[in-house]
């Protein structure tokens, strides 16, 4: 099958025969991502981050959504929170502030936190400097999570990652 003779079937697929996210049906994808089996699921939070990077602003909206609407399946919200580094969006890091808010530290939730700590972290300084600086002085959290506050506001990694 040449793919220069389907592109026109299958608008997804350029003159070149590569894949375009940006023209890709997202109905099917949306499913992926609210399967119970954990390859449908990955594969569609991979589908819906590639696609926003390529342009598909809806994509992140369903992604935003899916971790405000998934239950307290920890392995399935750090793949969510994984999906959303990309996402350079004030509702984003507002929604990520939000997680380290709501989600008490504990051995079931450490790794979690670290996600969506790392996430943040990779996002544009404008959007989360007044977040890390307000979660920095919260006498609520652990000084231990305070001082992981105050290290991504210094940048201040540890080799290639942040040290948590």
């Amino acid at each position: 099958m040449d793919p220069k003779n389907q592109s026109g079937k299958f608008p997804w697929i350029t003159k070149e025969g590569f894949f375009d996210p940006a023209q890709f049906p997202i109905d099917g994808v949306l499913k992926q991502a609210l399967s119970d089996d954990d390859q449908q699921f990955r594969t569609g939070l991979n589908l819906l981050g590639s696609m926003y990077r390529h342009g598909r602003q809806e994509a992140a909206v369903f992604l935003l959504g899916l971790l405000v609407t998934c239950e307290d399946d920890w392995e399935r919200r750090i793949r969510i929170v994984e999906a959303l580094k990309g996402i350079d969006t004030k509702p984003c890091a507002d929604l990520l502030f939000g997680e380290l808010r709501r989600v008490k530290s504990s051995n079931t939730t450490r790794r979690y936190l670290a996600s969506v700590i790392k996430v943040l972290a990779f996002l544009p300084t404008d959007l989360i400097r007044a977040g890390f600086e307000s979660l920095a002085q919260d006498k609520s959290f652990s000084q231990k999570m305070r001082d992981k506050f105050k290290a991504v506001l210094r940048n201040d990694p540890f080799g290639d990652e942040f040290p948590w």
